[in-house]
């Protein structure tokens, strides 16, 4: 069961992580490997759940990528937001 937002936690792009995970030719145990993170972390941030903000560090640095790289951009997410609402 995902865990409900938190201010304190970063809300990551699935299909960012995807697409980083298949740059770096990386399946999740490996990523959880490298990473020195639970593979029931990596799963987490593979769906877009919200996560601790060390997490998805931790998973950035493994693949060689920002942590921007990886997050919902917040802006497109709100614009989205409005346009589902209307």
């Amino acid at each position: 069961m995902p865990v409900p937002r938190d201010s304190t936690m970063l809300k990551p792009d699935s299909r960012k992580v995807l697409i980083a995970m298949a740059e770096a030719e990386m399946e999740p145990a490996e990523l959880a490997a490298a990473a020195g993170i639970p593979k029931n972390i990596v799963y987490t941030i593979r769906r877009g759940f919200y996560t601790k903000p060390k997490y998805i560090g931790a998973v950035a640095r493994a693949m060689n990528v920002r942590v921007t790289d990886l997050i919902e951009d917040e802006e497109k997410a709100a614009e989205e937001a409005e346009t589902d609402d209307s």
